[in-house]
């Protein structure tokens, strides 16, 4: 079985916010369970909770629980770090 990555994981959840299909950054990741590790998943909420205390995202931790514009810059601001950091 091929699992994502946790950029992976992160874009897909990013769309699952966006499309509305979830309520918000947890559940979207959450419902990637059986396409990421658990290992994977904990990275990506690790990452979030890292882009908020590092203050690169628009955004606070209540950011997670909402489906407007600040989850999306979060996920957003935290898929550019971690692109950034591959680089």
């Amino acid at each position: 079985m091929t699992t994502l990555t946790v950029i992976e994981t992160l874009r897909k959840a990013r769309q699952r916010v966006e499309n509305g299909t979830h309520s918000g950054v947890f559940e979207a990741v959450r419902s990637l369970e059986g396409e990421a590790s658990g290992l994977t998943r904990d990275c990506v909420y690790y990452a979030l909770l890292d882009t908020v205390a590092a203050g690169e995202a628009a955004g606070s931790i209540a950011s997670l629980h909402r489906t407007n514009g600040a989850a999306l810059a979060l996920l957003d601001a935290t898929i550019a770090r971690l692109t950034a950091k591959l680089h």
